[in-house]
């Protein structure tokens, strides 16, 4: 309804056909811009997945990228599924054993490399489960980040971005939308951040109960970055709650919110609900420092705002740490 609204629909009327003959009259291009337009965004960070077959055509052929989408390497497939990537990686050209012997570990940093190059990659993703171990695992998943995904991330300066807490298919037979949470272990995330404090973080979680005490060890660590309200988190409320929490702790050092939109005109209703809650937040805040007798300008105010909505995160981006 938002999004109807905001196309300038009067959704009184209820009138499912005037919304789809509105769609079957406007071109892709057109409505990206419209959507870009009204949700007042000005650019995006894809996530390109170089393992899935019609993406990885588009990216070997080339193509004109608009300048608003700007690229991640999402590499799911690489860390959750290895006893079959390794196989397709060979396929493509690198010697890749399901064992990682030191070739191997080679040959998967080779092509994390160019992929990143190709992309021109903002920062390295993937999505995990709550049950996500790295300090007592002795499987593949542990090699592959400790040995190829952060020394290819420290080489090229970009971060490691960690969604934690998708339980895939709980459900099987709602295929896509079978998806559950759970709560994960922060001390995964503690380990990362002390071990490889050459490395920057940029973590997100699933369940509601790892919210703060992600917060508080963000005051931690300087190579660690929270960031957004992801998936079953972007309820009113729940963005309402985890933004108190993160300002309260961590002053203005996070990104309060990320696009997270599986279709474009999700970046309508996500951005105005969620402008919405944290502009409430940042004026209560304003007001208990009036209350104190701090005076606040209009500079600062702008200041601030242009922080939390765009310079945190590319301050982060380039940061050396």
């Amino acid at each position: 309804m938002t999004v109807l609204s905001k196309l300038g629909f009067d959704i009184s009327k209820r009138n499912l056909d005037e919304y789809r003959k509105y769609y079957d009259s406007i071109n892709t291009s057109e409505y990206i811009n419209k959507v870009f337009e009204i949700s007042n965004v000005k650019e995006v960070i894809m996530t390109n997945d170089p393992f899935d077959e019609k993406e990885r055509k588009i990216w070997e052929k080339g193509y004109n990228k608009d300048s608003r989408f700007i690229s991640s390497l999402r590499i799911d497939p690489l860390l959750n599924d290895f006893d079959t990537i390794y196989l397709k990686l060979n396929q493509w050209g690198y010697d890749v054993k399901f064992e990682l012997d030191n070739k191997s570990i080679e040959e998967i940093k080779r092509f994390l490399s160019e992929w990143v190059r190709k992309t021109d990659s903002v920062y390295m993703a993937v999505s995990l489960p709550p049950s996500f171990t790295i300090i007592n695992d002795n499987t593949y998943k542990k090699k592959i980040i400790e040995k190829c995904v952060l020394p290819v991330c420290r080489e090229f300066n970009i971060p490691f971005a960690m969604m934690i807490g998708v339980k895939r298919a709980a459900n099987p037979r709602l295929s896509l939308a079978g998806d559950f949470l759970g709560k994960a272990d922060i001390s995964e995330v503690e380990y990362l951040c002390r071990e490889f404090m050459d490395n920057k973080f940029m973590i997100t979680m699933l369940s509601k109960e790892n919210q703060h005490e992600l917060a508080i060890l963000a005051r931690k660590f300087r190579n660690l970055m929270v960031f957004g309200c992801w998936w079953f988190l972007n309820n009113p409320s729940m963005i309402d709650e985890i933004t108190r929490i993160r300002m309260e702790t961590l002053g203005l050092s996070f990104i309060p919110q990320h696009s997270d939109s599986r279709v474009i005109d999700q970046l309508i209703y996500k951005w105005y609900h969620s402008k919405k809650i944290i502009s409430s937040v940042l004026i209560d805040k304003y007001e208990d420092i009036m209350d104190s007798g701090w005076v606040i300008s209009e500079e600062e105010i702008r200041r601030d705002v242009e922080s939390i909505f765009s310079n945190n995160f590319w301050d982060f981006i380039k940061k050396q740490i």
